[in-house]
């Protein structure tokens, strides 16, 4: 059995592929030979017109044959290579993320622009208006930046803000009665707010319960399988043993395993 396909069918094709082929080419060149000697003996106008009618009708149909069969087997070859080719890739990414340790690309907790919560306060007591002020913070990369690490005053990641989730918690804030005020309120009544999730039915448990934590020695296989294990979990943060109540030492997201991915 080749390619999966049994036998006794791979050869009932072969067959059909060469008597089709081999059965146009002589139907066409028995039909040119009898309209040429036709013509040649008869000499009338009519078997002209009549040369004309059946090879205008025929050779359509049998080139159409010979295409069909053809296109056949070569896209079948063509998508048998691309196939082969697409595994190759997965195969070749899935190799570099198993071989890549998380801590070689993760970007380093010094080199994070960070919301640092102070000793006793917990995450709700930050000024908003010290967080809008981080959003405009331009990163690494020349560009603001689109997600707000929270660490507490050991280091510890105590949540991740994203810019889309902040806006979605002003609009919300200035609903309410009275309206949140980003100037002078801290982010205990936003935090509060509803925010249904699979992780949690407030904005607070998004924020804090999206984070993956992968050990220092973990691949960045392991990284992206950790993230796709947690409902709407788009970063990884790396601790000494991947266990969420140590210090920050790195952090890696998914935007980064989609370019260490990139064939």
């Amino acid at each position: 059995m080749a390619d999966g396909v049994p036998p006794s069918e791979a050869g009932y094709r072969a067959r059909l592929g060469t008597y089709l082929v081999a059965g146009s080419s002589a139907g066409v060149l028995v039909l040119a030979i009898t309209v040429i000697v036709a013509a040649a003996f008869q000499g009338a106008a009519e078997v002209k017109a009549t040369a004309q009618i059946v090879f205008t009708a025929v050779l359509p149909l049998l080139g159409t044959w010979v295409g069909t069969v053809l296109a056949f087997y070569f896209s079948k070859e063509n998508f048998e290579s691309a196939s082969r080719g697409t595994l190759d890739i997965v195969r070749s990414v899935s190799q570099r993320l198993s071989s890549t340790r998380a801590a070689e690309k993760m970007m380093r907790a010094d080199a994070i622009i960070k919301a640092v919560v102070p000793a006793g306060q917990q995450i709700q007591n930050l000024a908003a208006k010290d967080v809008a002020k981080l959003f405009e913070t331009v990163g690494g990369n020349g560009q603001k930046i689109t997600r707000l690490l929270i660490v507490d005053s050991t280091g510890v990641c105590a949540g991740i803000l994203h810019r889309s989730v902040w806006t979605e918690m002003l609009l919300a804030g200035s609903k309410q009665q009275p309206p949140f005020n980003e100037a002078t309120d801290n982010l205990t009544t936003l935090l509060g707010l509803p925010y249904p999730s699979k992780v949690g039915a407030t904005f607070k448990d998004f924020i804090t319960r999206t984070i993956a934590h992968v050990a220092e020695t973990a691949t960045l296989a392991d990284a992206k399988a950790a993230m796709e294990a947690k409902p709407h979990c788009q970063d990884a943060i790396v601790t000494a043993t991947g266990k969420d109540s140590e210090p920050m030492l790195g952090w890696i997201s998914n935007v980064d395993i989609a370019r260490f991915s990139q064939a």
